[in-house]
């Protein structure tokens, strides 16, 4: 029996703003944006079968100054509501490190939180963390597809992948960035570039890759490199739904076999740091949570205490890796 047509694509409507101290995404069906301060990002996610939920899981999060943005896309192993909860927990998570600027805490308590589910599962992730004040992105990748990498100034997509490892880390038989929930403890490291004013950095799960045209044929990195490079990049808004209906033509109109998630990053270069009502607003936030913290009862939120380094602290500049 021929596979059913997909439906037809609801763009945006608008952008939401994000606020200082917010968490905004989930594991459901969504076709929107944010805003934040210097970034802004799209996201389109279908779960299989239309479900309202499924196990792609997406997050985006702003820090008590806006200095700090982060992204995670994963793809945990299930769908629909099965995955429900760990997006819960992991949402808490986002909250807990949301003004840490070294991700790969984070990234360590994603896995311990995965190891320690009863339920076995595991998940693939992506994890974005953008420093305003130097431009700097850093990407933490535990087993998921490689990002893309469109640079404005010359103009061309590539992969997003660390520079090569010197020989004494070549040599190194210590496990790194597995797969979330596979080993604990696994050792994860990060990378660093700069962005410059309108590049843009392309996330999505394995759902896209593994498309498959109607004579089989996969889609892979190369196919999904070649397939973006034919979008115009002067209209990040309209990329990403113009990437939906390049994969559904690929496939020739069906429905694909998993989750798919894609999520663009656009690098605007505006001011880096919230306005200053916004950041007393995110302190009053702040004491907030303390204090329901302190109750003895109830869902307890954690505490989003900052990193104790002075880049943080201070806003200092730091060095781009690459």
């Amino acid at each position: 029996m021929p596979a059913s047509p997909m439906p037809p694509v609801e763009r945006a409507s608008s952008m939401h703003t994000m606020q200082c101290m917010e968490v905004w995404g989930g594991n459901h069906a969504a076709d929107n944006g944010v805003v934040m301060p210097g970034l802004s990002a799209w996201v389109f996610s279908r779960p299989y079968h239309d479900q309202a939920a499924g196990g792609d899981v997406h997050y985006v999060s702003s820090c008590g100054t806006g200095r700090i943005a982060r992204v995670v896309l994963a793809d945990v192993s299930g769908h629909g509501e099965q995955v429900a909860g760990i997006a819960r927990r992991l949402q808490r998570l986002m909250r807990r490190y949301i003004n840490y600027l070294d991700q790969t805490t984070f990234v360590q308590a994603l896995n311990r939180e995965f190891s320690s589910d009863e339920s076995t599962r595991f998940a693939t992730s992506l994890t974005i963390t953008y420093f305003g004040p130097s431009h700097t992105l850093d990407v933490c990748n535990a087993g998921h597809p490689r990002p893309l990498w469109y640079r404005a100034q010359q103009r061309r997509w590539e992969l997003l992948v660390p520079p090569p490892a010197g020989a004494r880390e070549a040599e190194s038989a210590e496990v790194r960035n597995l797969p979330l929930g596979v080993l604990e403890p696994t050792r994860y490291e990060q990378f660093g570039i700069r962005l410059r004013p309108g590049d843009m950095v392309l996330l999505y799960t394995d759902g896209v890759t593994e498309s498959r045209s109607p004579t089989g044929e996969l889609l892979g990195e190369p196919g999904l490199i070649e397939m973006v490079a034919s979008i115009d990049a002067g209209q990040p808004g309209d990329l990403v739904n113009a990437l939906v209906e390049r994969l559904a033509n690929w496939r020739g109109q069906r429905e694909g076999d998993d989750d798919l998630t894609i999520l663009l990053l656009h690098h605007d270069g505006r001011a880096v740091m919230a306005p200053l009502h916004k950041r007393l607003l995110a302190s009053l936030r702040m004491l907030g949570i303390m204090a329901r913290h302190l109750v003895p009862f109830g869902d307890r939120p954690p505490v989003p205490w900052p990193e104790w380094r002075r880049e943080n602290l201070l806003g200092a500049f730091r060095a781009a890796g690459k």
